[in-house]
């Protein structure tokens, strides 16, 4: 059985307190299922954490699909 739907269907039994609430997860290749729509999630970036909270459209995807882990390149303006 997948650990994160172990961690969803603990969290489901008891809610928490806070709107503030993540589930951390550090397993990029696990699967976004209709029960997690709704939750919000902090997916491991390699470095950092992101927050990502899942709606409709994400069912069915893995979740580091919406977690990049490469640094957008830019070269620097010159000035005059």
């Amino acid at each position: 059985m997948d650990i994160v739907f172990k961690k969803v269907s603990k969290i489901l039994l008891s809610p928490p307190k806070s709107k503030k609430f993540f589930i951390k997860i550090w397993s990029r290749s696990s699967f976004i299922l209709k029960e997690y729509v709704g939750l919000r999630f902090r997916v491991y970036q390699g470095k950092r954490f992101i927050n990502l909270t899942v709606i409709d459209e994400m069912v069915g995807h893995r979740f580091g699909e919406f977690a990049p882990t490469r640094v957008r390149h830019e070269y620097k303006k010159k000035r005059k």
